[in-house]
């Protein structure tokens, strides 16, 4: 049994890696099962189409969110501690081989996708938007961050930024999402 979730496993890793940096159609089973010297059955037999698939990785990447945040949302942590740590999230997860996170890449390729995967995608959005909005208006509180309008907009400005950030890292290099990092950190006043 352990070896049927560690195959689980490995075929969600390469499956996220290829997800981030071709977008859901750009790659087969094929392209999963080579690397990991399986046979393409073996994905079928984990998710049994891609939709099934696309649908895991989303769902991996909100539990991810999930787990990372909820401490610090039930005890109001330090906002500014939790930005820094999302964006050191963002940056390890795109800086080798200009990847985008899931994120950015579902909301790329959206039109695409399955419906059940669309499902995941908004869900995914919803939850990274909620999440910010919280830790914006936290930061407000706190006397940490500083900006005009709603912590809703604000977060929308924020996530809109570093997904752009990350489109154009992939062209121009690692500096672009490191500089919109900083420009955020500065207009908030961190």
């Amino acid at each position: 049994m352990a070896a049927v979730r560690e195959t689980r496993s490995l075929i969600l890793n390469t499956a996220e890696k290829l997800f981030q940096e071709r977008g859901y159609n750009g790659f087969s089973y094929h392209d999963i099962a080579a690397p990991l010297n399986i046979k393409n059955a073996a994905v079928h037999y984990h998710f049994p189409g891609k939709a099934d698939l696309g649908v895991a990785l989303l769902e991996r990447y909100r539990e991810i969110l999930r787990v990372a945040t909820k401490d610090f949302m039930r005890n109001g942590g330090d906002a500014t501690l939790q930005l820094q740590g999302y964006f050191q999230f963002i940056a390890r997860r795109c800086e080798k081989g200009g990847k985008i996170c899931a994120l950015g890449m579902a909301a790329s390729d959206f039109h695409i996708l399955p419906e059940p995967v669309q499902q995941q995608a908004r869900a995914l959005a919803d939850e990274t938007l909620a999440w910010m909005t919280r830790v914006l208006k936290l930061g407000r509180e706190q006397r940490h961050f500083f900006y005009d309008g709603s912590a809703n907009a604000r977060a929308v400005c924020v996530l809109a930024a570093l997904q752009g950030a990350e489109q154009l890292a992939r062209m121009a290099g690692q500096g672009v999402l490191e500089a919109t990092i900083r420009q955020i950190a500065s207009d908030l006043g961190m």
